[in-house]
């Protein structure tokens, strides 16, 4: 099996993100705004990193369109769509005083789909790259 070092960085994130981002959401206190602030502003950084490789830097699989084919692809796509609106929303709730006392109440969902799409993000790994060796 041979894998672009692009969908390996993807499929450990797909792996390591979601406790990250749980924790990075849910567990952080009033006096750690830093480390939710780090957290979450590392794991965005990853994430557009990520949609950047395997939009425009990677060559794409042999594979890659009957992937494109399928519902679950569809549903991955969704997701990944709805989290990096999720993304932009809770950056701009962040930065806008009158959206702030939204951000804490919208955060959670925005997590969820996010990591909803990091975890249907691995089966595309395992289509391209597992199920398509030799």
């Amino acid at each position: 099996m041979s894998a672009p070092p692009q969908a390996v960085t993807a499929l450990a994130w797909a792996v390591a993100g979601p406790p990250l981002l749980i924790y990075g959401a849910t567990r952080i206190r009033r006096g750690q705004i830093g480390l939710h602030v780090t957290l979450m502003s590392v794991s965005a950084v990853i994430e557009i990193a990520v949609v950047v490789g395997f939009s425009f830097l990677m060559v794409p699989s042999p594979r890659r369109p009957a992937l494109v084919a399928l519902p679950f692809f569809k549903i991955h796509l969704a997701f990944a769509v709805t989290a990096l609106a999720g993304l932009a929303w809770q950056l701009t709730s962040r930065a806008v005083a009158r959206l702030r006392p939204l951000h804490r109440h919208t955060g959670p969902y925005v997590v969820l789909a996010w990591c909803l799409a990091l975890l249907t993000g691995i089966y595309n790994y395992i289509f391209l790259y597992v199920m398509g060796s030799p």
